[in-house]
This record gives structure tokens, sequence and C-alpha cells, in this order.
């Protein structure tokens, strides 16, 4: 989370507070790695952490060897594009906050960076509990294409990565929706626009246009405008709703299923025949993911609801699913 979101939880929280250890991050890692920085930032953490999902850390400093060649063909960045972006990365530290004992600790991101312009790889220092951060923030992206991943050259766009996939992973029941007001936004995006509009004209729109090129997911956003006695409505908060391409989805089985359970709770899903008891069912899915019948409510065996979801798969893949096409 960050700074601010830290805060305000802080605050909510201060009464009912309870002696239990626990540590947290004052400020959100990708905030801290791109906030000062351009857009390269997060694809350097991003092919860092392929490198280091192979280390134990089993020692409090790691060190990783970066080869170049390898990097400029993963990220579609230059070398002084890198070495930059590294430099940019020894200036920002992380802030670890143990809310019990009351203490603080600053690590710097990259404590040592050593180039061997002949060989043309890097050395790279990396404390370990940073080190496992990165790996985190990998994760944060597994619902875009790396290959999308690598042409983007906004640093907005990027933010809004994690807070898609965020959204992605709410509960079933609630809608796949982020609002955010003016200060969240600035917060969000490490600006200072005093207007709704100039966040939606310099960060939304481009951001959008971005993402278009995506298959697997992209955002539309509403803003909310309001009054206030005389004069024009004004805009006070902004709410971003989370697309998820058919590419996407139709890929596999399994992701299929995964995003019926996730955006299709308690409505109904297909009216048809059973084929063994020949009378007509409506299929609709449960707050836990199983496949029921409205009509009937019962649900179905696994045997039998592993079939189903077959059946609708091989539907929505033909395009004869209807309810993908009204959602």
């Amino acid at each position: 989370m960050t700074l601010a979101e830290w805060k305000e939880k802080r605050k909510e929280e201060h009464e009912k507070e309870k002696s239990i250890p626990r540590k947290k991050i004052s400020n959100n890692f990708i905030d801290n790695t791109i906030n000062k920085s351009n857009g390269n930032a997060i694809k350097t953490i991003f092919y860092i952490a392929t490198i280091l999902e192979k280390f134990d850390f089993d020692k409090p400093i790691d060190t990783i060897r970066v080869d170049m060649k390898n990097m400029f063909k993963y990220t579609k960045m230059t070398s002084q594009e890198i070495k930059n972006n590294l430099s940019a990365m020894q200036e920002t530290s992380i802030t670890f906050i143990n809310e019990v004992e009351q203490w603080e600790e600053k690590i710097v991101l990259v404590p040592r960076i050593e180039i061997f312009y002949g060989d043309n790889y890097v050395e790279i220092d990396l404390y370990s509990k940073i080190a496992k951060l990165i790996v985190e923030v990998k994760k944060n992206y597994t619902y875009i294409d790396t290959k999308i991943l690598m042409s983007i050259k906004s640093k907005h766009t990027l933010r809004i990565l994690p807070l898609l996939e965020k959204i992605k992973g709410y509960d079933a029941h609630i809608g796949k929706r982020k609002r955010m007001s003016l200060d969240a936004l600035n917060d969000f995006f490490g600006t200072k626009y005093k207007r709704i509009p100039d966040i939606e004209r310099k960060i939304l729109k481009p951001a959008q246009k971005e993402l278009d090129n995506s298959p697997t997911l992209t955002f539309i956003y509403q803003v909310r405008m309001e009054c206030f006695g005389r004069g024009r409505p004004r805009a006070t908060s902004v709410t971003i709703d989370l697309v998820i391409r058919p590419e996407y989805y139709l890929s596999s089985k399994k992701i299929f299923i995964e995003y019926m359970r996730s955006s299709f709770v308690g409505k109904n899903i297909l009216d048809t025949i059973d084929k063994y008891t020949g009378k007509r069912i409506t299929i609709y899915i449960s707050t836990k993911g199983k496949l029921y019948d409205r009509i009937s409510g019962e649900s179905f065996d696994a045997k039998r609801a592993n079939e189903i979801w077959t059946t609708l798969y091989e539907l929505a893949k033909d395009g004869k699913l209807g309810v993908l096409e009204e959602f």
C-alpha cells in the first residue's frame, strides 16, 4: 500500500490495535522504484526478478550478475537507460516499519553496482529483504504479456497494471472496480494535479490508449461529477473498472473457470435441457464457485460439474455463451 493509504489504515485501526508482532512496508515497493524515475524502472525490476526467482535468499546480501546483452533483448532498453536506471535505484530506499516495537529500518534498493565494460555485464548487490520484494513485484504483473509490458513507455501505465491486478483479486461478490478521489489519484501516480480533468488528460487517457495493445486486459473509467451550490458541476472522483479480454479468459479451461467464478457469481449462466434427466435446468455459480441448478436448487457433483464446465468453455470459444455477450 502507499504511504497515504498506510497512514489512513493506521488511523482507523489505532483504537483497536492489538499487541501482535508484525511488520509492514511504509511505501508500496513499486511507488519507491518508479516515483522519481521513468517507466524503465519497473522493467529493470521485472528483469532482475527473473534472475532472483532462482535464489534461496539464505544470506543477508545477494550478488547477482546481469548479462547486458540479454537484458537489452528482454527489456528493449538501451545500455545508457539501464545504467541510468540502476543509478536512480541507488538513490531510492525502502522503509520497513515494525509497529509493535516502533522502529524503522531504511534499506537502499541497490547498495552496490559494478559495471564490467569489457565483458558486458553488471554485478549488483541486493539485501535479501529487497530481493524478496522484487520477486513479489513480478507476481503483480501476471495478467499481462511480458512483450506488452516491455513495450509500454509511460510510467503511469505501468503503475496502473498492479492496480488492475489488485482489482482482479477482489472477492467474487465485489465489483471489479476501484473508486479514487483526487488526493488518492495524486498519491497513487506520484503527481500533484489540482483537478481530476488534468489527471484524466495526462494519465488516464494515454494509459488507456497504451493498453489497447494488451491482449489480456485494459480498463474503462468514469468521472463522478457533483454540484456544490451554484456553478458548474465539479469532478470529485474516478471509478476505474477492470476489463478482461476474451483472448485471456478463453486461453485455457482453467483460466476460463477462474474468470467465470470471479465475475458471474449468482448470475444465470445457461438455460438448457439436462441430457441425463430430460428436464430443463438453469445453471448458476454460487458464492463458493460451485455450479447449481436454479430451478431445483441442487448442486452438481464433481463429475457432472466438470462436464458442464467443459460445455460452457466450448460454447464460450464458439461465441455462443450469451452471458458473456451481455457482460
